[in-house]
């Protein structure tokens, strides 16, 4: 993500910010746990509308929060944000309990078989810049992906990650992850590195963090990698807010508001993140050099203008990644409709 923790001590508040760089959004194994089949009634113009995300430390989320009176006040509809939990988000999102909920783009079919529900993808927060990197100690001999072919890699259970590594693997080898390396599903991949038990580790910020910073370890690939190779997208969009696909139609002068307020929000970080960084720790409770380590982990500042949006080549991305997620087995089925998933940011702007 094209940044350099500088001190020892912002890696000790990076941890909390790891499950914003896989897209924010709780694990799909989480989500489909507390899972129900049906869904709520289809959504008309809403009177009340709960925008929620499932972690307390998106700056940006934290923002429009906490200046909710001043983008939304005297509008025709008023506007709630609640944070849940990994468990919670997508159960309340099925129940209509939210409007608004914040997961990543591959997730939507889980929450249409689950629950039946169409969605549609409104606007990003989070882009995989780097995103996961197979990360080796120095002097290894494996130095590209394909030395690493049926070697022991560690890496999260892919049941709690987003297919994004899944993808990679698939796009740039043709074989499913599983079968491409030795894989070693453990929640402490990168103690499985450090310890010299594995051959390499499938790992993301700010996990690698004190691996690279401190000189012994080297990354040799990402995802960011693969998705440029397959897709010419250096920053494959993620995580952002997603409604059902009928709230769409009745309620567009609210996706309006949203997205304008959250380009507000954005452009004020991108001058001054102390600023935003500090109205966003009063709203969240959550430290202000943590929310500065979210910031860089997700590349807020750095961001340009053509990432802070949903664009035709984010369609057509995901047009492609769609087939290789049911591929590589993280979902059943790729939607037959990709655009109808997605809107334009253009659009929101007419």
């Amino acid at each position: 993500m094209r940044l350099t923790i500088r001190t020892t001590r912002l890696l000790g508040v990076a941890v909390a910010a790891a499950v914003l760089a896989t897209g924010c959004a709780g694990s799909p194994a989480a989500q489909n746990a507390q899972g129900q089949n049906g869904s709520s009634a289809p959504a008309g113009a809403a009177s009340t509308i709960t925008i929620g995300i499932d972690v307390p430390f998106h700056p940006i989320w934290n923002y429009v929060q906490s200046n909710k009176d001043t983008y939304f006040g005297g509008k025709p509809y008023r506007v709630e944000f609640k944070v849940l939990d990994a468990t919670t988000q997508v159960p309340a999102f099925g129940k209509g309990d939210l409007q608004v909920m914040t997961t990543v783009p591959s997730f939507m079919p889980i929450v249409k078989k689950q629950y039946g529900i169409d969605t549609t993808y409104v606007f990003p927060l989070a882009r995989w810049t780097v995103g996961p990197q197979i990360l080796v100690k120095k002097g290894s001999p494996y130095r590209t992906l394909a030395d690493l072919k049926g070697r022991t890699v560690a890496i999260s259970p892919l049941k709690e990650r987003f297919g994004a590594e899944q993808a990679a693997v698939l796009g740039a080898t043709g074989q499913k992850i599983e079968d491409y390396f030795k894989l070693e599903q453990t929640s402490a991949a990168a103690q499985q590195l450090t310890l010299g038990r594995v051959d390499a580790a499938f790992i993301e910020a700010p996990t690698t963090y004190p691996l690279l910073q401190g000189g012994q370890f080297e990354a040799i690939y990402s995802v960011h990698d693969a998705f440029q190779a397959a897709f010419s997208d250096p920053a494959v969009m993620n995580g952002g807010y997603i409604v059902r696909r009928d709230f769409v139609a009745g309620n567009q002068q609210f996706l309006k508001d949203l997205v304008a307020a959250t380009e507000d929000a954005w452009n004020k970080y991108q001058q001054d993140p102390k600023a935003v960084n500090e109205v966003a720790s009063k709203v969240s409770g959550i430290p202000v050099e943590q929310l500065d380590v979210v910031g860089q982990v997700l590349d807020l500042k750095t961001m340009p203008l053509d990432q802070r949006q949903v664009t035709q080549r984010d369609i057509d991305t995901w047009a492609k990644l769609f087939p290789l997620l049911q591929q590589a087995g993280f979902i059943e089925v790729a939607p037959a409709d990709v655009p109808a998933m997605f809107v334009l940011t253009s659009q929101l702007k007419k």
